[in-house]
């Protein structure tokens, strides 16, 4: 942007002093959040679907980041991906990007469309990473709630021809991982639990999510019909409140089980005393354990 007369590690240090005038030492290698302006990904159903990159900068203009490709939950209503903004911050600031992805709301399109906007966002990232400072070696999938749901069926499913959109080519990223933030696993037993969404009226999420009211159209929607397909999965960390009063914590414990049971690489970690999402997850003590697992599937 500025045509500049010296580089920064060229240019000379001013060494005048002012009485008086005091000197703050900083970090030289900090970095700092940047969000850049939307970028629309695709536009289906006549409804527009946006991308929302965050990412750090620094002192290396030229340096490529990890990226996390972000779900955000929304009980499957609109989405409003600035709100989330600031729960990235550490991340951002431990050198890690993330792509915030809308999905088509409910009122738009019904299950599984959701699946499969996350795929067409993935492939369409992938396919401009150029334009960006993503490092396409190290790509994770994560989601919360509703956007949890999405990025593990997305997940579960990922590469294959399953829930996916036909008509669409181009490979997906690879994965190094999956964080799941208190994600729905299995909507049906989501509808019928009694501190599900939207009770008492539980008939009302299936008719929101489904085209039609059947056993086969609810077991789409459900983790357990795609726990195997692929046969390798990249490893998941869960996080879950113990006092969710939307999405009880046996929706966790079912997907952890069953990732257990086949050999997958699966860390469930409860958040005690946490509610349905909002601060406690974007602490430090939980933001430093999901940094934890960042670094060590990042290569």
């Amino acid at each position: 942007m500025y045509n500049y007369f010296h580089t920064y590690d060229d240019m000379p240090k001013w060494t005048d002093t002012a009485e008086g005038a005091e000197t703050i030492e900083i970090d030289q290698n900090a970095l700092y959040p940047c969000a850049y302006p939307l970028v629309r990904y695709a536009f289906k159903d006549n409804y527009e679907l946006f991308v929302r990159f965050l990412f750090p900068e620094g002192r290396d203009e030229n340096r490529k980041y990890p990226l996390i490709i972000h779900v955000k939950g929304s009980g499957w209503e609109e989405q409003h991906l600035e709100a989330a903004i600031a729960n990235f911050v550490p991340y951002l600031r431990a050198g890690y990007g993330c792509a915030i992805v809308q999905y088509r709301p409910w009122q738009v399109a019904k299950y599984p469309a959701q699946v499969l906007d996350l795929k067409t966002a993935a492939r369409f990232i992938l396919s401009h990473a150029a334009e960006y400072p993503i490092d396409t070696n190290n790509i994770f999938l994560a989601g919360d709630s509703s956007g949890g749901h999405t990025a593990i069926m997305g997940f579960l499913t990922w590469g294959e021809p399953v829930l996916d959109n036909p008509e669409e080519s181009g490979p997906l990223p690879k994965l190094n991982g999956l964080i799941d933030y208190y994600g729905v696993t299995n909507i049906q037993k989501l509808a019928f639990t009694e501190t599900g969404l939207l009770q008492p009226d539980n008939e009302l999420l299936l008719d929101m999510l489904f085209e039609r009211r059947d056993e086969e159209e609810y077991a789409q929607a459900n983790f357990a019909c795609y726990s195997e397909l692929l046969e390798e999965l990249p490893p998941v960390l869960i996080l879950h409140g113990n006092k969710d009063r939307l999405v009880s914590l046996d929706q966790s414990v079912d997907l952890y089980n069953a990732l257990k049971a086949r050999g997958a690489d699966c860390q469930l970690c409860i958040i005690n005393n946490a509610d349905h999402g909002r601060f406690s997850f974007w602490q430090k003590p939980v933001t430093d354990r999901v940094l934890v697992f960042l670094k060590q599937h990042t290569v």
